[in-house]
């Protein structure tokens, strides 16, 4: 079975809060464990990998009222509390996250509809949990709960032009601005906040947060720039951006 890119990834992922009662391949466990060794070797970072070691005993206890289904395995995304930390925390969960699903797997950033006594992680002085990534198999059919949830969260979207701080009109962006601007829209973001935008002046292009309020801002600016990131690169363009609010897009 070939494996799918990251922009399919990217396209396909959703909030996953409806899981089968099944736990997941010990082949694709063994490569989510690498995953979380090298993206902590990478970040410094303290991501943890937890998995039941039966069939009818969840590794972590979600909020019934926002999901359905055991969760067997799930990943505690462990960080330092500075602005700085907290970008990376998403952009390298995001990493983790489109991970997974190329591995086909059902994912949702959670960073707080969790029972939080029913798990023991490993937090270093001055660092916390920002979020947890419960992953699974996802139900071929969406329950109507998870419908209406889905629904209420996804109501606030906006438009791709409204991504975009520019001298110029969103429709005479390059192409791989307005590929990465998809991508960004396409992505995860705390209570669907969406505070992240694209500037594009004087032919550089930079990320920064433009709306503040829940805490989470930075963690959604790590994953906004990963987002953006696939996206252009997709349309031809391979780069990263440096670390921080309004940093700089480098192409590689």
């Amino acid at each position: 079975m070939t494996m799918m890119t990251e922009w399919e990834a990217v396209q396909k992922r959703i909030s996953c809060r409806s899981f089968e009662d099944r736990m997941i391949d010990p082949v694709i466990l063994q490569k989510l464990k690498e995953c979380i060794d090298q993206l902590n070797e990478e970040s410094g970072l303290h991501f943890q990998l937890f998995s039941s070691d039966s069939k009818g005993r969840p590794a972590i206890k979600m909020a019934a009222a926002m999901f359905s289904g055991p969760v067997y395995t799930f990943a505690a995304l462990v960080g330092g509390e500075d602005p700085l930390s907290a970008e990376k925390v998403g952009y390298y969960g995001h990493r983790f996250v489109l991970y997974a699903e190329q591995l086909g797997l059902g994912t949702c950033w959670v960073a707080g509809t969790y029972d939080k006594k029913s798990i023991t992680v490993d937090v270093p002085e001055g660092e916390r949990v920002w979020d947890v990534i419960p992953m699974g198999y996802a139900t071929e059919k969406i329950p109507l709960k998870q419908k209406t949830i889905r629904k209420m969260i996804r109501r606030s979207d906006r438009k791709p032009e409204q991504f975009l701080e520019s001298d110029t009109a969103y429709e005479n962006a390059p192409n791989w601005i307005k590929k990465g601007i998809e991508a960004v829209l396409l992505g995860p973001s705390a209570v669907n906040q969406q505070p992240v935008n694209i500037i594009y002046r004087d032919g550089k292009v930079s990320a920064k947060i433009w709306k503040k309020g829940n805490g989470l801002e930075h963690n959604d600016l790590g994953i906004a720039k990963k987002q953006f990131e696939v996206g252009a690169a997709y349309a031809g363009v391979n780069g990263h951006f440096l670390p921080g609010d309004g940093a700089e897009f480098v192409i590689d």
